[in-house]
């Protein structure tokens, strides 16, 4: 691997912490002259989200089970929460690529950033408290601790 990042790996959910590493990703990218992507991790199957199905879960659940309901969630899901990174973004000229990954999102951020040359991940810090972080971990633990490739955390 090179001294400098070749592209930003930038994780997002549409939370407050994950944009806030879109915008400072943004701005790094801009200074470093590299692109940036976007990742969003998604479930790979209904199951994998929500377990199999019960007869007491509404409809509502229900509708993600069937042929297109589980993809229409995803791209709705990813939609949002890439908007979300762009809008913090602002009005950058960085090139910025949007990228759907499958699996528990700590796992799937780590092989997806295992695949990529030259790449250096940049996240935010979830918000929980240290007790919870003991107890339930986080992926940006996981990431961090796991990660082959420079990691760094936005707070």
């Amino acid at each position: 691997m090179s001294d400098m990042p070749e592209v930003l790996l930038v994780p997002v959910d549409g939370s407050k912490n994950a944009s806030a590493a879109a915008a400072y990703a943004a701005r790094m990218a801009e200074k470093l002259g590299v692109p940036v992507q976007l990742l969003f991790a998604f479930p790979e199957t209904p199951m994998d989200m929500f377990g199999w199905p019960k007869e007491t879960d509404r409809a509502e659940k229900l509708q993600y089970y069937s042929p297109g309901g589980f993809e229409k969630l995803r791209d709705e899901t990813a939609g949002a929460a890439f908007e979300s990174a762009r809008e913090a973004m602002g009005d950058s000229s960085v090139s910025v690529e949007e990228k759907i990954i499958t699996g528990e999102a700590a796992a799937a951020i780590l092989d997806h950033s295992g695949s990529v040359k030259g790449g250096m991940i940049v996240m935010g810090r979830r918000g929980l408290s240290r007790v919870e972080e003991i107890l339930m971990g986080s992926t940006t633990q996981r990431v961090l601790h796991h990660a082959k490739c420079p990691v760094l955390v936005v707070h």
